[in-house]
């Protein structure tokens, strides 16, 4: 007889307490450090001629699957893990996580949508965001990195590998905050967008909540995609 899927969960949280630690989350920052000085120092003294938008998108690309190698490495060789189960990725139950994530979605677009409303109505300045008046053709490979990219590598590395690191050293309630935090912070494009910053660090905290309620990156993966498509024809539309 197959589980109920609340058993499921639990069977998946039990496997998610992780070895890692706070260290290795910083070590990964460092590789990525050097890695994007040895790029770009590669580009500059080979002198290629390519123009910015199809250098930020090898750069990203190249950045992104270095995050997901390195996690990768660290969970499977250092601390002797199983990808899969780390991380709750479980095919046959694909189904179970897309629905999750169709769920978090509407929850993200209902708490962004009353932010940027409190936020115009208690500042009385509308909230933007620095697409809006971007060049099409820039804004085609962000559309890119936005929607095949970024859902993978920020939820494997900020809500699969550096919260659970987090909340084993300050437990579960600051473990969320804080990485969620660090997520709206790294979305530094933001900064001079009040609304756009404090919306992005409320999706980190709900994909976080999301997260350690259900011991699986996957329902993140899903929502962030569907909440990315969602703001991208937003922007156009």
């Amino acid at each position: 007889m197959e589980k109920p899927e609340y058993a499921y969960y639990e069977d998946i949280k039990s496997n998610s307490s992780a070895p890692w630690k706070i260290s290795d989350v910083i070590f990964i920052y460092f590789c990525i450090f050097i890695l994007s000085m040895i790029f770009m120092g590669s580009m500059l003294y080979a002198n290629i001629n390519i123009n910015a938008n199809t250098y930020s998108i090898i750069f990203q690309a190249l950045l992104s699957l270095s995050i997901l190698v390195l996690i990768y490495l660290i969970v499977t060789q250092k601390y002797n893990m199983s990808f899969k189960d780390a991380f709750g990725i479980y095919f046959e139950k694909m189904p179970i996580f897309m629905r999750q994530g169709i769920i978090v979605t509407a929850i993200m677009v209902g708490t962004t949508t009353l932010i940027g409303l409190a936020f115009s109505l208690f500042t009385g300045i509308e909230s933007g965001n620095p697409y809006s008046e971007m060049p099409i053709e820039k804004f085609r490979w962000l559309t890119f990195l936005a929607l095949f990219f970024a859902p993978i590598v920020e939820e494997f590395f900020f809500r699969g590998f550096m919260q659970p690191a987090i909340i084993k050293k300050t437990g579960v309630f600051s473990g969320i905050l804080i990485t969620a935090l660090i997520f709206g912070l790294s979305h530094f494009q933001y900064m001079d967008y009040t609304a756009a910053i404090i919306s992005v660090t409320a999706i980190g905290l709900i994909l976080g909540i999301v997260r350690y309620k259900t011991g699986s990156v996957m329902p993140g993966i899903f929502a962030h995609f569907f909440n990315n498509l969602l703001a991208i024809a937003h922007i156009l539309y």
